[in-house]
């Protein structure tokens, strides 16, 4: 039963919820709880979260999402675990698997995908508009990612990574650059 009410909520949360206005359009707030509310029944996540209009997150699996985050318009998800208190942007990506391309005497799109590990966000981070994370990178707590990065490497807590690749900038806690 349980099983076949996971699919039902995944149903209509791609072909009604998924498209509707967010919180900021009038009756927004209602919109924001049906969302919340269907994807509960395919995926874990916490309370007073805020998830907007077209946020792709699969089948729900291998996704968790903690207490009071915000996750904005065209966001994808994949394989993450999301801590509490984050922000993530418009359009970003965090990428839970890899094309397999080792093999040399087969065609890339005929190899399959590589699952690979969880990415893990921590607690209080903050992702920008557009950025997109490489699959089983750890975010520590307090990071800040800028608008349009590309992470390929592991954050440590209160560092802001920014560029493409993303490099390291400062760090927000010790003013360290």
């Amino acid at each position: 039963m349980r099983k076949i009410k996971s699919v039902v909520a995944m149903l209509l949360y791609y072909s009604v919820a998924y498209y509707l206005p967010n919180s900021s359009f009038p009756g927004g707030s209602l919109f924001n709880w049906l969302r919340v509310a269907l994807l509960r029944q395919f995926l874990t996540i916490g309370k007073n979260c805020r998830v907007m209009k077209g946020v792709y997150v699969g089948n729900g699996k291998s996704i968790v999402i903690g207490d009071y985050c915000k996750i904005n318009d065209y966001v994808r998800l994949n394989n993450v675990i999301i801590g509490n208190h984050v922000l993530i942007a418009r359009e970003s990506i965090i990428l839970g698997k890899m094309h397999e391309y080792k093999d040399l005497n087969i065609e890339i799109a005929k190899q399959g995908n590589r699952i690979l590990g969880p990415t893990i966000i921590g607690d209080g981070t903050w992702i920008g508009l557009r950025c997109i994370i490489f699959p089983e990178l750890k975010i520590g707590k307090n990071a800040i990612i800028a608008a349009g990065a590309v992470l390929t490497k592991n954050v440590s807590d209160y560092d802001v990574f920014g560029g493409v690749p993303a490099k390291f900038i400062k760090n927000r806690k010790n003013g360290e650059q």
